[in-house]
């Protein structure tokens, strides 16, 4: 009996990715649920990222963020964000990192923050600045003033907090990208956290294919019935075979012209 065809976007269609902790992991960046997820491992810092607990939290965020960008940036982009840039897909991130951004993505709606930016803890306050990620529990400590230039409150990292709302801007832009997508592709993350995990269902509701792409996909017939396709594999494998069929017909690589494919 022949095996079906493994599924693969064509060049053809709109491919829009939803990406989530478990693409960064290569790095040394955790993930956050699970046995040996960042809120088991240390659960005073899960109390940390509470919004309740500002002000008195920011050391713990100042040491928890930095740290993560200082490691993202030492080790920059995997094979999975490369990727995903070189096909040109717009991307949604429950990711902090920046490493779409670094891989060469330009079209990047960042739920839940940025880790290598620091802002105002006054949200009318405009100031923002990129940090220089170092290792403490002070702004100083990753190149930032622990007061705002412009209005004296404390600075913190640009990490959205249990309890905060998620940047409307970027909000609304993976909702835009959700309904124009004609393959929506989920790319390590659980799928079940809202409102992340309500893009996958508005962008089949608009026509799209919606593919899993997971190493031990969730075995909750629930979630995996709300994937036309669910690809039992590692994203840094999957991607860049996505690539190589999206830009050479049939995948193919000459070994003489392209060593690296």
């Amino acid at each position: 009996m022949t095996e079906p065809a493994p599924f693969r976007p064509s060049p053809q269609q709109r491919l829009v990715v939803l990406s989530g902790a478990g693409l960064s992991a290569r790095t040394g960046l955790g993930t956050f649920r699970g046995p040996g997820g960042l809120w088991t491992l240390e659960p005073e810092v899960e109390h940390a990222m509470q919004a309740s607990a500002l002000p008195d939290s920011l050391p713990s965020l100042w040491r928890v963020w930095g740290a993560m960008a200082r490691v993202a940036g030492g080790h920059g982009p995997t094979p999975g964000h490369y990727a995903i840039a070189r096909m040109g897909a717009p991307v949604i991130t429950q990711n902090v990192d920046g490493l779409h951004q670094a891989a060469g993505s330009t079209d990047v709606s960042e739920l839940h923050g940025r880790a290598y930016t620091a802002v105002c803890l006054d949200p009318v306050c405009s100031w923002e600045a990129p940090l220089t990620p170092g290792d403490g529990e002070r702004a100083e400590d990753h190149g930032v003033p622990s007061q705002c230039p412009l209005c004296s409150s404390p600075t913190r990292p640009d990490v959205v907090l249990f309890d905060e709302m998620l940047p409307e801007g970027a909000l609304r832009r993976a909702q835009q990208l959700a309904v124009s997508a004609d393959v929506f592709a989920v790319v390590g993350t659980s799928g079940t956290v809202f409102p992340a995990a309500a893009l996958g269902p508005l962008a089949r509701e608009h026509g799209a294919t919606t593919v899993l792409i997971d190493i031990e996909p969730p075995s909750d017939p629930f979630v995996r019935e709300s994937f036309d396709h669910v690809i039992t594999g590692d994203a840094h494998q999957v991607l860049p075979d996505w690539e190589r069929h999206w830009t050479r017909p049939g995948g193919a690589v000459n070994p003489f012209l392209d060593p690296f494919g």
